[in-house]
């Protein structure tokens, strides 16, 4: 049997009931890489949880005011209005201020001073976690003794003593006029007691 063949007015009125191919941007709108310090950060868009950063949020509409709030416990809450069409395919960087760190001080992503002047806050509130990701994020920007004298007190609350060492050893090569150099070097000889080296093996 021969395949029928549709006349032309049915062949047209059938290319014009079809489906248009959807554009690539309708398939898989654009999105925004958004990390977050503390990581782990839970972010809500325009209302809704979009879940813990870093993570990737879809943004199809270009005109639209996209609003993040993130938020994390011990930090307040942070809350943004950015446009789709800055947003889309873009990565946004959002930094969270410790409760108590005060209003006035500068803390922003790629400023290395206030990034360790909050890690040395979060050190203070022994919250050494959130402590060493801020003073890696400074030391990502910038060599500051700051940064590294927070990185060792966070290493110590974590009961990294070789890293400790390393980062305070850092610090004082960097600030070797430093006010607490002799408080730091109690640190650095407290860490290496507590590394035994075991001794030979009788014959």
């Amino acid at each position: 049997m021969t395949p029928r063949l549709l006349s032309l007015p049915l062949a047209l009125a059938s290319l014009a009931c079809a489906k248009e191919v959807p554009t690539w941007g309708e398939v898989r709108p654009p999105e925004a890489y958004v990390e977050t310090l503390p990581p782990g950060a839970t972010v809500e868009v325009n209302g809704k949880e979009a879940g813990r950063a870093p993570l990737t949020v879809p943004v199809p509409d270009a005109k639209l005011v996209y609003r993040l709030r993130v938020t994390a416990p011990g930090f307040d809450p942070l809350e943004v209005g950015v446009e789709g069409e800055r947003l889309a395919n873009g990565r946004l960087d959002l930094v969270l201020r410790p409760v108590g760190f005060g209003k006035q001080r500068r803390l922003e992503p790629g400023e290395p001073v206030g990034l360790a002047q909050a890690a040395t806050a979060l050190v203070k509130a022994g919250r050494a976690r959130e402590a060493l990701s801020f003073a890696e994020a400074s030391l990502a920007i910038a060599e500051t003794p700051l940064a590294h004298r927070a990185a060792g007190d966070a290493y110590r609350l974590l009961g990294d003593r070789n890293r400790a060492v390393q980062e305070y050893s850092v610090y004082l090569t960097l600030q070797p006029e430093a006010p607490d150099r002799r408080a730091v070097e109690r640190e650095i000889e407290a860490a290496r007691g507590d590394l035994t080296i075991p001794g030979p093996k009788p014959e």
